[in-house]
């Protein structure tokens, strides 16, 4: 059993970790039924694994004894960001789980020329809901750190914000893009990912990244749908890059 709790409930002085998070306990307590002595592997998300047993099981309260713990090294010599123009109904879900499997870093959602109405208003209530989707997959994925599920942007924001990156990679329908293997660098420490909503970006918006020094990057010859076109990126990032 694996599971995340908060660095701050890591009580290292204690040999102890304590699990208060309502929803992992219900998990632990209710759904896999585990009990006292059974053990277990907990990440904290900033890369250090635990592993121990069960000491104590309450109402509000799980104590986890601690046998061991481990500095997991991280198994990328590159950092990720992606920034998703938020697509509509569980696309969104299903994007932020696969991208957090890919490996993803930090997962920043846009708000772009046609991102529907309805979702730029419930954005920032949805943030929480991305948050745990990231822990959750985290948590099956076997990774030892959390991505961060930031909060929603427009596209001037977050290119601006991207300026920092080594490498920026903007996916777009547009007749003078690249394929995507010429935007690829060897040398690319950090990267910025930008992927568009149902219906591309605009062609102002894509005209703005050329600009500001985005490479604008073809995925092929065929339309992709959102969630496809991200997992593309990221699948294509994470074999040039950490291949061994």
């Amino acid at each position: 059993m694996r599971f995340y709790v908060s660095p701050e409930f890591i009580l290292k002085d204690k040999n102890a970790i304590e699990v208060r998070d309502k929803k992992e306990l219900h998990h632990i307590r209710d759904v896999m039924r585990l009990t006292k002595g059974t053990g277990v592997t907990v990440f904290d998300g900033l890369g250090m694994e635990y592993s121990g047993k069960i000491k104590d099981i309450r109402r509000d309260l799980i104590v986890v004894e601690i046998e061991k713990a481990l500095r997991v090294k991280k198994d990328k010599s590159f950092h990720v960001t992606l920034y998703q123009a938020i697509a509509k109904k569980n696309n969104m879900d299903f994007i932020i789980e696969k991208a957090v499997e890919l490996g993803v870093d930090a997962i920043n959602p846009i708000i772009t020329e046609r991102t529907i109405p309805d979702i730029k208003k419930k954005a920032d209530k949805k943030r929480d809901r991305w948050q745990r989707i990231a822990k959750a997959a985290s948590k099956q994925c076997g990774r030892t750190t959390l991505p961060d599920v930031g909060e929603a942007k427009d596209l001037q924001a977050a290119l601006s914000e991207s300026k920092k990156s080594d490498l920026r990679i903007f996916a777009a329908l547009d007749k003078d893009a690249r394929p995507l293997r010429h935007a690829l660098r060897p040398d690319a420490k950090t990267i910025s990912v930008f992927v568009g909503p149902e219906g591309d970006f605009s062609p102002e918006e894509i005209s703005m990244a050329r600009e500001r020094g985005c490479n604008i990057s073809s995925l092929g010859s065929l339309v992709l749908r959102v969630e496809t076109a991200a997992i593309y990126v990221l699948s294509c990032i994470n074999y040039e890059y950490n291949i061994a």
